[in-house]
């Protein structure tokens, strides 16, 4: 308990300001991550990961000091290095190496934040500020979500974050380490301030956790509600979420509401199962990952039907909403394995805190803290918290300060590793080289989107010169991204058509190759590319290229099938290729298959039916017809997306059409 005694009378206030200044990066890091606009905005995560990587250059800098690298024998530190380790070995192997590696750098930034904050000098009065400061910085996110909801016409509290069940996580969270500060204090050892701001804090929280309306949050907050009650006793564990799980039940609330009507608001609400069965064939095909990164490039493979959509398979599972699921998918079996294998190590280092010296409030904090963890790895097997930098930062925050608390309570100091380090110019140069690569390597992406930012901004006001130069930026800066590319190669096409100069589409074809070798598991890739290949087409000067153009358009186009079998585009327009070189029933093949994955993709249907004519099939041709017009009047009248118009809107004259042929 002597580590946790405040300073002495003589030098409390400057013990007292040194060690509040040490912990100031996370403090700072609490108010900050909440308001980082649309969870993953670049330039807010670039300043996160400059200040972990200021805090690490400087703790580094403490040990040339004490001659002397010092690090805590903590059990998880070992498991978090493995994790590390296996995610950047991935990237060797990953089909998409850019995004793994800002994956990886992720990964490695909630690394160091994880050993900053288990190897920084504590007092009880830093800690008790760092566990209040989420408590604050959570009911001032609350206070936000009541009043979008109560009055500015939210349908679900959101406070500064994108997403409503996000939020709803977050006021989780403090809802439980308030619920457990207040059960385990002993209200005549402390002031009525502090009370009174633990009340304030966990009503306000519970009401915006309530107003976000998040069914997966409500599901966490139960499981960590039954581990607060097995804090205390196994009675208590069966009373309290039977009775939250209950009240929400019975009386009218935002979350029951919500639950009843949702199959009504959203077609696709019950879908997860399909996305958690298509994240198990994934995981079948590839046991040993695909890299950080790849799962939503993946997914074009993985298409599931909505069954009654005209879009059949519109939806793309860009994010499994699972992250253990997700982790197994872009890190292979072991990989998930290692992960969960640190959660229990974690989970034995919490039960052993509880078991230490503990006074009511410590105990309460250990409690709170480890409830709150435990809420949003829950949270994580149906949504995909670990996404959201603020979860995650909050997540390790929790887990870290648990174990904290358990090594400057436990009856022995927790052992070190002490690796020489006095200084020496060799050394000061390998720091000085850590530093410049890490910060290179978090301002890179924020840059690039900087640019790309720009040129969205510039094409859209019509500067096309403009936007092509930021692009071009954009890709100097990050050249493995394909985005970038992909934007310099329609900037290009927008230049052809202004010019009708066909170097501009050479100049587009260089970069959308260049994409395919950066991402060949986006099927989006080789279709744009065999689009480009045939305008090169209409632009030769004798047959013998266009021949050799129209062959290398048939071969994106067969790539863009394999990379993305159930997009009927790719099928109509190989199949139009095919019936160009009268080869009738390799179209007629192709036709079809567009139309058994999408039935309502109705310029296939025309295609095969002006097809069928032409080769004397007049009764498929006039049955293709008739479904086309049953087709457009099932959905009359109403209102379709751009990619529904593309499906549904043909020629409304089909009778007529059908007779003349």
């Amino acid at each position: 308990m002597g580590a946790f005694q405040p300073s002495s009378v003589n030098h409390g206030d400057h013990g007292s300001q040194r060690r509040l200044s040490e912990i100031g990066i996370f403090f700072g890091l609490i108010v900050f991550a909440p308001l980082i606009e649309g969870g993953t905005t670049h330039l807010p995560v670039m300043i996160i990961r400059l200040l972990l990587v200021a805090g690490l250059i400087l703790w580094m800098f403490r040990s040339f000091r004490s001659e002397a690298m010092t690090v805590h024998r903590v059990s998880i530190l070992p498991l978090a290095a493995m994790f590390v380790g296996i995610s950047g070995l991935e990237t060797f192997r990953s089909s998409y190496v850019g995004a793994s590696i800002q994956g990886v750098v992720g990964l490695f930034m909630c690394a160091v934040f994880m050993f900053l904050l288990l190897h920084q000098p504590y007092t009880r009065s830093s800690l008790r500020i760092l566990v209040l400061g989420i408590v604050v910085m959570g009911s001032l996110e609350a206070l936000l979500g009541i009043v979008q909801y109560g009055w500015m016409g939210e349908t679900r509290a959101k406070g500064t974050f994108f997403n409503p069940n996000f939020f709803a996580m977050y006021e989780a969270v403090t809802v439980v380490l308030t619920l457990s500060l207040l059960s385990s204090m002993k209200w005549a050892d402390h002031g009525w301030r502090e009370k009174c701001l633990l009340g304030v804090a966990l009503s306000v929280s519970m009401s915006a956790f309530v107003m976000a309306q998040s069914r997966g949050a409500f599901f966490a907050f139960l499981v960590a509600l039954l581990f607060l009650g097995l804090c205390r006793s196994w009675k208590l564990a069966v009373v309290l979420p039977l009775v939250v799980g209950l009240g929400v039940i019975a009386l009218p609330n935002p979350i029951k509401e919500r639950a009843l009507a949702v199959s009504d608001q959203d077609p696709y609400a019950y879908t997860r199962l399909e996305i958690w069965k298509s994240s198990l064939d994934r995981i079948a095909d590839h046991p040993f990952g695909t890299g950080l990164g790849t799962y939503k490039y993946l997914s074009f493979k993985y298409r599931f039907p909505i069954e009654g959509e005209i879009v059949r398979y519109e939806k793309r599972a860009e994010s499994a909403h699972n992250e253990y699921l997700q982790m197994a998918v872009e890190l292979g079996v072991g990989g998930l394995a290692l992960f969960l294998v640190g959660i229990g190590v974690w989970g034995w280092d919490v039960k052993g805190a509880l078991q230490g010296g503990l006074s009511s409030w410590e105990r309460g904090a250990v409690v709170g803290l480890s409830g709150g963890a435990l809420a949003i790895l829950v949270h994580a097997a149906v949504d995909s918290v670990f996404h959201e930098p603020a979860l995650v930062l909050l997540l390790i925050l929790c887990g870290s300060l648990v174990l904290v608390l358990k090594r400057l309570n436990g009856p022995n100091r927790t052992p070190t590793w002490n690796l020489p380090f006095p200084y020496h110019p060799t050394r000061l140069a390998l720091v000085v080289v850590l530093g410049v690569a890490s910060v290179f390597l978090t301002i890179q992406p924020a840059a690039a989107w900087f640019a790309y930012q720009q040129g969205n901004t510039a094409s859209q006001s019509g500067q096309r010169e403009r936007a092509w130069e930021w692009y071009r930026r954009a890709t100097f800066i990050d050249p493995v991204t394909t985005a970038y590319r992909d934007a310099v190669a329609r900037m290009n096409v927008t230049q052809f058509y202004a010019s009708g100069d066909p170097q501009w589409l050479l100049q587009a074809v260089e970069e959308i190759e260049i994409c395919q070798e950066l991402n060949p598991l986006d099927g989006r890739i080789p279709s744009r590319l065999g689009m480009l290949y045939l305008l090169l087409a209409e632009k030769s000067f004798s047959n013998e290229q266009r021949g050799e153009l129209i062959a290398r358009a048939v071969k994106s186009y067969e790539g863009a099938i394999k990379a993305d079998p159930f997009s009927p585009f790719n099928y109509l327009e190989l199949g139009k290729i095919m019936w160009g070189q009268g080869q009738y029933e390799e179209a007629e093949v192709l036709l079809k298959k567009a139309v058994t994955h999408e039935p309502n993709f109705l310029p296939a249907r025309v295609l095969l039916a002006k097809l069928a004519a032409q080769v004397g099939k007049s009764d498929i041709s006039l049955s293709q017809y008739a479904v086309i017009e049953s087709i457009q009047e099932r959905y009359k009248g109403r209102t379709l997306s751009p990619l529904e118009s593309q499906y549904l809107d043909v020629s409304s004259n089909l009778h007529d059409q059908a007779l003349n042929e």
